[in-house]
């Protein structure tokens, strides 16, 4: 899965993360983390807003019909066994 993948399932499964919260859910680096979290703003799957000072990221309806489609699509591994 990819950091911007994990992210956005951190994201769908807490729903209003920081970026320091994000590096504490899933083990990126801080700086991927916040170019993550951009990446997935430009592509309108997660909003910025920003409360008391700091930034804080939630998820879109766009971002969940993301996480809801990779969750049902078939595993690469499961696919080779059928």
């Amino acid at each position: 899965m990819t950091e911007k993948m994990r992210t956005l399932h951190a994201l769908s499964a807490h729903g209003e993360c920081t970026v320091l919260q994000i590096v504490d859910t899933t083990g990126i680096q801080s700086g991927r983390a916040f170019a993550a979290l951009q990446a997935l703003v430009r592509e309108q799957c997660a909003v910025s807003v920003r409360r008391d000072g700091h930034a804080r990221y939630s998820v879109t309806d766009a971002g969940r019909q993301m996480v809801e489609s990779w969750e049902l699509a078939p595993t690469q591994e499961a696919m080779g066994r059928v």
